[in-house]
């Protein structure tokens, strides 16, 4: 197209003064207004520069004002304008950079509104958007909308129990849409820890348990349940069988519960540490029978807490300390477990020789308002360790 334009218009000593044009232009939303300083202008520059605005320009540094270019312009050049004499000259678009931005923020904004919309009832749900926000995950999807809306879908499912694969292809049409690396998978996990009131896990393992934690099971194989004296039925019978025998502790994953159920032949007790575990095995053998949480329960911890609940009485002790009671009234809320040695007289009895101070935040004890009340009083922790051998005792 620059043939076609007057000779004054395409002199190549016009070329650095064309592209500031083209700058300056879309900077100002292709709006012939305001003025342009051009500076460092050699001989050439200034006699293309005096031709293209008719008057002298004799400094090395001169400005320009826009609107009186594009009159002149208009009245001389054949082509238009000064936005469409620089893009003909140039060969590229003049864009509009404000309302580029402007429009850019607008579609920002859509999914952020349609999350609002759908999830925004959640006391947790403008948290979460602040940390969707800063992580930039919306930006990086290709349809952040169609995103938002799948999350919000899942969400509004949870808690359920239920594979991930089934989720997704329930809520997201696909079975993988919930996998790892996907963002609708990072906008629900997201969702999830603003809901629990922790920070997003950074890995793999942190990611399952947090699915697991609202019951969505990501596989059957990579969690398990650590138990001793457990019989089961089906498929795995044989081998639960001789590690009781043996007192061996067994490791239940969800693959097992899929083919078989536990049962024990007295009350079961439920303990949150490996330590506690270990030593009832060292010392009853299999005959006492034990399932230990591990800390926060795993979905397969639960299930395999509730399938010896239906069938007999679950006994569940662990730490004297706010962690230590959110998962006990978990396992007395999710499984109908009951507690053992865990009351208030428990506690203060154990607090006489502790010196681990209770920090975080206070959680009430659904099964005894007393204890929660001598916790906050004394202000110490207890951990089941502390309490081992009392608890070996009791059960002996």
């Amino acid at each position: 197209m620059t043939t076609e334009l007057p000779a004054w218009l395409v002199d190549p000593a016009l070329g650095r003064i064309w592209s500031t044009l083209h700058t300056r232009l879309a900077a100002r939303g292709r709006r012939a207004e305001g003025r342009v300083r051009i500076e460092g202008l050699d001989r050439s520059e200034r006699h293309a520069l005096a031709g293209l605005l008719g008057r002298p320009v004799v400094a090395a540094r001169t400005t320009i004002d826009l609107a009186d270019l594009d009159a002149g312009l208009r009245a001389r050049s054949r082509v238009g304008g000064v936005v469409a004499v620089v893009e003909a000259v140039t060969g590229k678009a003049v864009t509009d950079r404000p309302g580029d931005l402007e429009r850019r923020r607008a579609e920002r904004a859509v999914p952020m509104q349609t999350a609002r919309d759908l999830l925004g009832h959640e006391p947790w749900c403008e948290e979460w958007l602040v940390g969707v926000q800063r992580s930039g995950l919306l930006a990086r999807s290709r349809d952040p909308d169609a995103a938002v809306r799948r999350a919000a879908a899942v969400l509004g499912r949870l808690p359920e129990q239920v594979s991930r694969t089934e989720l997704a292809a329930a809520t997201s049409g696909g079975a993988h849409a919930l996998d790892d690396g996907r963002a609708t998978a990072a906008l629900v996990t997201r969702a999830l820890a603003a809901r629990c009131g922790i920070e997003p896990p950074r890995d793999a393992a942190g990611r399952r348990a947090l699915w697991e934690r609202f019951g969505v099971r990501v596989d059957l194989v990579s969690t398990s349940c650590l138990t001793v004296g457990l019989a089961f039925d089906g498929p795995a019978a044989a081998r639960f069988a001789h590690a009781a025998e043996a007192g061996d502790p067994v490791h239940v994953t969800p693959w097992d519960l899929r083919r078989g159920r536990p049962s024990a032949s007295g009350p079961v007790l439920a303990c949150e540490n490996p330590r506690v575990l270990e030593a009832v095995a060292e010392r009853f053998g299999g005959t006492v029978p034990v399932v230990c949480t591990s800390g926060q329960p795993a979905l397969v911890v639960l299930d395999v807490l509730r399938a010896l609940t239906a069938r007999g009485p679950v006994r569940y002790h662990g730490d004297f300390d706010w962690p230590g009671i959110a998962i006990a009234n978990r396992v007395i809320d999710e499984v109908g477990a009951v507690t053992w040695r865990m009351t208030a007289d428990d506690y203060v009895d154990a607090a006489a020789s502790a010196q681990l101070p209770l920090d975080g935040r206070p959680v009430d004890p659904v099964w005894e308002a007393d204890l929660g009340a001598a916790m906050r009083h004394h202000g110490l922790a207890v951990h089941e360790e502390a309490v081992l051998a009392g608890l070996l005792d009791a059960l002996g």
